[in-house]
């Protein structure tokens, strides 16, 4: 018998009032539970907490806890501003918890790479996080929006054994274009389940373009969401990462074995600042102020400059 995974996929508006939020991602789970075709993990999206900040664990950490328990499901029910005593007034990181069939809290991931400037208040996390489902012998890694596009949290997720990569999103349209390709090479260089998952609607001054998608370890796309709420459950045959990581992708390139046999050097992984790059390139933008200033420098949003930030 095969190792089968059923993953639900919650593509939801999201809103600055948290219980439209919770109840939105109750009666989407409720209603994906009452089906016949059951997801096993159910995965949310990014922003869930409508920038209030929350404690890990904490009174919303709680209801989903209780959630997850109901129905006996592996849960990631999106990110939250989680507050910290380990952090100054005022900042917070970007979490996603994760809880088991039981309902406890597994683990936490904190997103490695906030989105700045509009993140400017948000603390980077320094821990990968891949966890087990031992009930199909596989290990699931999670990641937070930007940090898709640094291939270095991909792949170390995969060299901790993480056959299918989860990544919780809030992405507006404008980022639609360029950030597709990544979800592609993402599941080949790893030979990995991509799962994306993206919030729909406005938010703020963005409209999101939803968009969620799942990409087999051999880049084909095995499902893809429109730009409307929706649910999804789609079966991932984990045996095909096995197969692609043993005997290559089409049976012809060997990514993951390759990359052992030729240990690539990386003589800057620990030592970023002395890379001769940044030399040149000056630092990016660490607030709105900031970025202000630096796109105006190029000539960019002058006309609207006048009205400020």
């Amino acid at each position: 018998m095969g190792r089968f995974l059923n993953v639900g996929i919650i593509q939801m508006p999201v809103s600055r009032e948290v219980e439209e939020n919770l109840t939105h991602i109750e009666e989407s789970i409720d209603a994906m539970m009452r089906g016949y075709h059951k997801p096993e993990l159910i995965v949310g999206v990014e922003g869930i907490a409508g920038g209030r900040p929350e404690t890990i664990p904490g009174p919303m950490t709680e209801i989903f806890s209780a959630i997850a328990k109901k129905h006996h499901i592996y849960l990631i029910p999106g990110t939250i501003s989680e507050k910290s005593d380990e952090l100054p007034e005022g900042i917070v990181y970007n979490s996603a918890p994760i809880f088991n069939p039981e309902g406890e809290l597994l683990n936490v991931y904190r997103k490695m790479a906030p989105w700045r400037p509009v993140e400017r208040r948000t603390m980077p996390g320094k821990e990968y996080v891949v966890f087990d489902i031992p009930e199909k012998e596989t290990k699931i890694g999670v990641q937070i929006c930007y940090d898709m596009n640094f291939p270095e949290i991909s792949r170390n997720e995969a060299l901790m054994g993480a056959e299918v990569l989860v990544k919780l999103t809030m992405d507006p349209d404008e980022l639609f274009k360029i950030n597709k390709p990544l979800h592609f090479a993402r599941a080949l260089e790893n030979q990995a389940y991509f799962v994306s998952t993206n919030a729909v609607g406005m938010y703020g001054g963005n409209h999101m373009y939803g968009n969620s998608m799942v990409v087999g370890p051999e880049g084909n796309t095995i499902w893809e969401a429109g730009a409307t709420a929706s649910v999804a459950t789609i079966t991932l045959d984990l045996d095909v990462v096995t197969r692609c990581r043993q005997y290559g992708t089409l049976f012809m390139d060997h990514y993951l074995q390759h990359l052992k046999e030729f240990a690539f050097p990386m003589p800057f992984a620990e030592n970023w600042h002395k890379a001769p790059l940044f030399k040149s390139l000056e630092a990016a933008p660490a607030n709105i102020a900031e970025y202000e200033r630096q796109v105006l420098a190029a000539g960019v949003g002058n006309i609207t400059a006048e009205n400020g930030f």
